[in-house]
């Protein structure tokens, strides 16, 4: 009798193995990261980028930026990994969703990460005043840096204060 068990644990084992495709299980779902930053009472540029987790940057400029409308560039997947990283390292999933000071004509600053089929979202306006950690906004720039939006930003090396210039 022990061996029939035997026998039939071994022939369910072998029977489940070969419906498998012998590939290893994905452990990569799509990611990306998004961070928008609006207008203020002043000249604060505003616009969103998208970092894809296969490195595809999308830029879309608004106001007060170099360049008005959708730019594409690529970044290398470690430093989206880098990035990752980083939210991991400030406890991103473990942050209230926003973070709210009680003043007025400020830009305000959200940051999304989606990843493993979740999505986690932090919104700043004025936060370091209203208890967000300084890992969000150094963060934030890191996004920027990272994404390269400087060259779509910036105009001549500066932040930009009026139209573009008549040519």
């Amino acid at each position: 009798m022990k061996l029939a068990h035997a026998l039939i644990g071994f022939l369910g084992v072998f029977a489940l193995s070969a419906c498998t495709t012998g590939a290893a299980p994905s452990t990569s779902a799509p990611a990306s990261i998004t961070l928008t930053r609006t207008v203020c009472f002043g000249f604060c540029p505003a616009y969103t980028v998208t970092i894809a987790g296969d490195g595809q940057v999308t830029y879309v400029g608004r106001n007060f930026v170099n360049v008005i409308g959708e730019q594409h560039a690529r970044i290398s997947q470690e430093a989206v990994e880098a990035l990752m990283q980083r939210f991991d390292a400030i406890g991103f999933d473990g942050l209230r969703e926003e973070y709210r000071a009680a003043v007025t004509d400020l830009p305000t600053y959200t940051l999304v990460l989606e990843r493993n089929g979740s999505r986690k979202t932090v919104v700043d306006y004025g936060g370091l005043s209203a208890g967000m950690p300084q890992g969000v906004r150094d963060l934030q720039n890191e996004v920027d840096r990272v994404a390269g939006v400087s060259r779509w930003t910036l105009r001549d090396g500066q932040p930009v204060r009026g139209p573009a210039p008549e040519r």
